[in-house]
């Protein structure tokens, strides 16, 4: 005989659930009137990236080339 304390699991269905109506999602304009007609957008014209701003060269401590031998020869 099973135990007194034993609690019986949840059974399996013979079938599974019904799955939900499927409803196709339509995006809705939230607010029309800030949108302009198509004919007024203006695309972008494309223009080259800026250079960007570096502020590592402008550090007073920054050694733009690395000379191994003469950094060696001042730390003497």
């Amino acid at each position: 005989p099973p135990s007194p304390d034993y609690v019986p699991g949840p059974e399996e269905p013979e079938q599974a659930p019904p799955s939900p109506v499927y409803l196709p999602y339509v995006p809705e304009l939230v607010y029309p009137e800030y949108m302009p007609p198509e004919d007024e957008v203006f695309l972008a014209e494309e223009q080259p990236l800026p250079v960007a701003a570096t502020p590592t060269t402008d550090s007073p401590g920054y050694i733009p080339k690395f000379d191994p031998k003469g950094d060696l020869k001042e730390d003497e």
